[in-house]
């Protein structure tokens, strides 16, 4: 099983191929845990059950994944902090693009 980012109730071509991906279950219990636990998260917590993100809580997510981008850079090994901070940095660059569209949702889980 992993966790990814799609787009719910897809209007276009744009939104049906709209697919980033965030962890493994594996990776995300080992890496991203300590983190969204050290640094009492609440929004990147449930990624692991599901999230709803609507175009509101974009600012919410985003610092969140920002403070885990820097909690990694201290406490991860090179080779796993590389692969969260790459897949933060997707995230943060891709997500935005996503509600384009008023009423856009965008399913983390």
């Amino acid at each position: 099983m992993s966790i990814a980012a799609i787009i719910l109730n897809s209007e276009n071509e744009f939104e049906k191929k709209f697919y980033i991906p965030v962890a493994s279950e594996a990776f995300f219990e080992e890496c991203w845990i300590p983190a969204i636990e050290e640094l009492n998260l609440e929004w990147v917590n449930v990624f692991s059950v599901g999230l709803d993100m609507e175009k509101e809580d974009l600012p919410f997510v985003m610092k969140e994944l920002s403070q885990i981008k820097e909690w990694a850079k201290t406490n991860l090994p090179n080779e796993k902090q590389d692969k969260i901070i790459e897949r933060i940095e997707l995230l943060e660059a891709e997500l935005p693009i996503a509600f384009r569209r008023e009423g856009a949702v965008v399913f983390i889980g």
